[in-house]
């Protein structure tokens, strides 16, 4: 007999919609509108599971789940409400009541679902009315000589098994996700390992091999871990990827099976899954909480599990800034007071000192909602006040507005030689840089980065979009300059702007859309890998028509290494230098381009690589001499190339480009101006 659930609710459109689904998962579902009844339900039946709604028409649902346990019946809960949001009630229904998880309406009916499924395939405690003796005479065997065990079909078994791998995969992932966050914490582990020991025996009785011996080896690494406090990720994320997939293929394999758990789902490879590398499919905001309160991470936890958000809960500033320091965090969400009640004020000094975390939006969640609190709170440079008691819809309004400013983009301008115009946007609120001659700009040009330039009134000199666009080589960077300018009929030059009161809207909308350019990670659809697609589009090009002519043609990639260790303004500068060595050690006919931050890639038609290996020797030779003459500012320049010529190394950009990227590979880890081209 499947598992029962007892659907404690007397919203008909709720039942209505999640029966349906929990039926799928192969679950038995009793209904009940009322608290009477559902205690009928229980006098005559043994549910696995109980799903209880705050309001019913004749008691509270904390109330008659109250007086269940006070009788003594251990079923586990699962507890839905709209109304019940706030902490109190949330930590008495999971501290004191052994409620195992809290929805908030409306929910996601899939998920609710496999959460669901999930808690019914857990070890479950029986309730007293089951919990009878052996020996009772009501329940003695008439007729020994049958088999007391009812008939199993193993085949059927099977199936349903297999059709809830999926959730069991899905839950192993959360928790080493868990682990890769909170690896300290002996519960976190234990629970992972928990579920990796359960699933490498099940997954074995039933035949899944694949998944067992998978299951195996992540709860090897765990105790691994246990023990020495080491663990291999790599390992890890390529086992966790093989049960997933394993899931999902013995899903899509399984005849006659429902509907709903029948279709495979998608697999996203774990180390994307785990380390949030941006994946532009599916981005995950990662929110960093400063909360040395227990219950009110769990409270948090609870109230971001329908969202895809990760949580990175800590509970100390030098545990916050080492997690950020790792991996900048989308936002950050600070409990105020601490324990330390000078925390707040270090860390956000710190915190704003971290590379790319000095516009990373934060929330105070305050215990004090008084104007010299708020106006402490503005002086430290806070984003977002939040005051207790929290309400859950303010909390989801604060942390989905702090994503929202976070990953907005915020477009820097500059100005040379108009302060009036410059003052203008500064009053505007555009962050604004001045420069009052052509060779500061230069010098600031490739650190700052500005998304436009706008030439003021006092440039004449029709050369200077021609500089400027020379010296901020393969930098995305619009022109601009007034209608009534000297320079507004250059070929160079972006956008005239009207010289009428509205010229700042289409100023800020080109650098808005500069500035979206240039934080879009592209990933190229033939390779995988992360690139511009102009850069793509150019191989792709240089080699079509080296194969039109029966000629040869050469991809190289160029990186800038030893620059890890370096702040951000002498990197910067280090890979624009690079930069401008590859841009003028080649042809013109080459393509020459970037292809990420660190790495430059090159396209040669009609040279083999034995004969481009000679142009990267001499361009190698002079970063050599030029480190010789200025050893201070050049001495942590180094390079690792890869390269890949057609058609020794195969006849499609995408076969040339992993090849050059596999060889660029090898370079680096051989060490600083390594060239690897066969």
């Amino acid at each position: 007999m499947p598992p029962t659930i007892l659907l404690l609710d007397d919203d008909t459109q709720f039942r209505a919609s999640v029966t349906p689904a929990l039926e799928a998962f192969g679950l038995r579902v009793l209904s009940a509108t009322k608290g009477s009844i559902a205690r009928a339900l229980l006098e005559e039946d043994e549910p696995a599971l109980l799903v209880v709604d705050g309001l019913l028409p004749d008691t509270n649902g904390i109330v008659w789940i109250e007086e269940l346990r006070a009788e003594g019946y251990t079923t586990p809960v699962i507890f839905v409400s709209a109304f019940y949001r706030d902490l109190t009630t949330f930590k008495h229904l999971t501290h004191d009541l052994d409620v195992i998880k809290v929805f908030h309406k409306p929910v996601a009916v899939d998920r609710f679902a496999r959460e669901v499924a999930s808690a019914v395939a857990a070890p479950m405690s029986l309730t007293p009315a089951a919990d009878r003796r052996v020996d009772d005479p009501d329940e003695r065997i008439l007729y020994p000589e049958e088999s007391s065990e009812p008939g199993v079909d193993p085949e059927k078994a099977r199936s349903s098994y297999v059709s809830l791998l999926p959730i069991a995969a899905d839950n192993l992932t959360g928790a080493i996700r868990r682990v890769h966050a909170e690896a300290e914490r002996t519960s976190v582990v234990a629970e992972a390992l928990r579920q990796a020991h359960d699933l490498h025996g099940a997954a074995d009785t039933h035949g899944l091999q694949e998944i067992s011996e998978a299951a195996g080896r992540i709860e090897a690494e765990l105790r691994q871990l246990q023990r020495s406090g080491r663990l291999d990720w790599s390992a890890m994320f390529e086992s966790i990827d093989t049960v997933r997939a394993h899931a999902a293929d013995a899903v899509g394999r399984v005849p006659g099976s429902q509907p709903a758990a029948a279709a495979t789902p998608s697999v996203t490879p774990a180390a994307s899954f785990f380390l949030h590398r941006p994946i532009p499919s599916d981005f995950v905001p990662t929110l960093l909480v400063l909360e040395d309160d227990p219950a009110m991470i769990a409270y948090l936890r609870s109230a971001f599990d329908e969202l895809l958000v990760h949580l990175r809960p800590v509970s100390s500033v030098e545990e916050a800034l080492k997690v950020a320091g790792r991996n900048a965090p989308t936002a950050a969400l600070v409990g105020w007071p601490l324990q330390d009640r000078d925390a707040l004020p270090r860390f956000i000094q710190l915190f704003r000192g971290i590379h790319d975390c000095s516009q990373t939006p934060v929330i105070l969640l305050s215990v004090d909602d008084d104007p010299h609190t708020r106006a402490l709170a503005a002086q430290l440079g806070i984003d977002i006040f939040l005051p207790h008691p929290v309400e859950l819809v303010r909390l989801h309004h604060a942390v989905s507005t702090a994503f929202e400013r976070a990953l907005t983009p915020r477009p820097k301008i500059a100005v040379l030689r108009d302060p009036e115009v410059a003052s203008a946007i500064k009053d505007a609120g555009i962050e604004c840089m001045l420069f009052f001659s052509l060779d500061e700009l230069l010098r600031e040009l490739d650190v700052e980065c500005p998304d436009v330039i706008l030439l003021g009134s006092s440039v004449t000199a029709k050369q200077v979009p021609s500089i400027i666009r020379m010296s901020a080589w393969e930098s995305d960077c619009s022109l601009l300059c007034f209608d009534d300018s000297p320079l507004a009929g250059e070929p160079q030059i972006t956008e005239a702007l009207g010289r009428v009161s509205g010229w700042l809207v289409p100023l800020h909308r080109e650098a808005e859309r500069i500035a979206r350019l240039r934080r879009r990670q592209q990933r190229c659809s033939q390779t995988g890998l992360l690139a511009r697609s102009s850069a793509v589009a150019a191989l792709e090009a240089g080699l079509s028509f080296a194969q039109r002519h029966a000629h040869t043609y050469s991809i190289g990639f160029i990186q800038a290494t030893g620059l890890d260790e370096l702040d951000h303004v002498r990197s910067r500068r280090l890979r624009t230098h690079l930069g401008r060595v590859v841009n003028g050690r080649f042809r013109r006919e080459d393509v020459r381009g970037r292809w990420d931050e660190d790495t430059f890639v090159v396209g040669f038609d009609g040279s083999s690589a034995r004969a481009v290996v000679e142009v990267i020797r001499r361009l190698q030779d002079e970063l050599e001499s030029q480190r010789a003459r200025a050893p201070e500012e050049l001495s942590a320049l180094r390079t690792a190339i890869g390269l890949a010529s057609y058609p020794l190394d195969g006849d499609t950009t995408r076969s040339l480009v992993l090849k050059a990227h596999e060889r660029l590979g090898t370079a680096v880890e051989r060490g600083p101006d390594s060239l690897v081209w066969r």
